[in-house]
């Protein structure tokens, strides 16, 4: 079965384009693209597959005490949701950080309950604000390759823009309601001449 599902999350990042929807896989949000991905195909391969992997060890770790969702992008491991305990906050970074594919790690998550499917659904419905917010400012959408992610009302920007877009594309997520705050995790992209 796992071959299966990281099968078709494999396929399903090689033909990405100019938006791609919030994609869940087992219960783990891979987020909502914004612009194109500018990563190479084997690069996307890489991310997706590391993402799964980790995502299946963490389920498989805690199944229902925890929700954890993992995103990444060039080896950058977003961690967020919730765990039951600090002592699970550390071992769920010390995952992400056993897979050789890891560079950083950004360990977001809240220790406390679980969040409910009302509240799963309402950052669902922010991501998707704050993503149109964003693609339909940007101007050209050619410089911006940014991952949203919103859990607990709190939004992150991962992947890849230039300076002044990322900085506008954070102004633009926060000027969003219900968004209680924004984190740019976005590697600089060098302005096109």
């Amino acid at each position: 079965m796992k071959r299966v599902v990281s099968a078709a999350i494999i396929a399903a990042s090689l033909g990405l384009s100019a938006c791609v929807p919030l994609v869940l896989v087992g219960g783990v949000a891979v987020g909502a693209w914004v612009g194109a991905d500018p990563r190479p195909t084997a690069m996307i391969k890489t991310d997706t597959e590391l993402g799964a992997n980790l995502s299946a060890k963490i389920i498989d770790e805690w199944k229902d005490r925890a929700h954890v969702s993992v995103n990444t992008f060039g080896g950058a491991v977003l961690l967020t949701g919730e765990v039951p305990d600090e002592a699970a906050k550390a071992k769920a970074e010390q995952i992400a950080r056993s897979f050789p594919q890891t560079k950083r790690v950004f360990n977001e998550l809240f220790v406390g309950p679980v969040s409910t499917t009302t509240e799963r659904l309402n950052d669902t419905q922010l991501t998707t604000r704050v993503k149109s917010a964003i693609f339909t400012s940007s101007g050209d959408p050619s410089n911006i390759h940014i991952q949203v992610i919103t859990d607990r009302t709190v939004v992150y920007l991962l992947g890849m823009s230039t300076p002044a877009l990322a900085d506008k594309s954070a102004a633009l997520a926060a000027s969003v309601s219900g968004v209680s705050r924004v984190v740019k995790l976005i590697q600089p992209l060098a302005p096109m001449q």
